[in-house]
Order: structure tokens, then sequence, then C-alpha cells
């Protein structure tokens, strides 16, 4: 799904996101790091704007993916 509005994060929760990375990472990591705490802000986002979905409709939607295998 391509966000319609840009996510922007928080420099300082990035910074000490980093932290807790060892200190020899690859720029993939770090390039991993920074689209996780996209995804997660951007998921809270979706949960300010009412943008959820029940945990029983997902169990629905589950049980129909499995009957569809």
């Amino acid at each position: 799904m391509i966000p319609t509005t840009e996510i922007l994060l928080d420099k300082a929760e990035i910074i000490a996101s980093f932290k807790t990375l060892p200190d020899k990472v690859s720029a993939a990591d770090v390039i991993d790091r920074i689209i996780f705490l996209q995804k997660i802000e951007s998921g809270l986002k979706s949960v300010e704007r009412g943008k959820v979905v029940s945990h029983e409709e997902v169990m629905n939607k589950i049980d129909q993916w499995r009957k569809g295998m």
C-alpha cells in the first residue's frame, strides 16, 4: 500500500532506536530499521484515523484464505 501522505519520523526516536543496534551494522540494517519505524508510525496514524480491523474480522479472513487453499 502506497501512503497518500508522507509519514514523518521523529529524529530523537530514530536516534534512540539506532542506539539499540550493534556498533557495526550494514547499510541494509540501517535502512531496514528506518522502514520498520516508518511502518510503525504509519500503523499508529491508521489507528488514529479509525482505519482498523477487528480481531474477529482478521480471523474470518484467515479462515476464508485457508478454505481457498
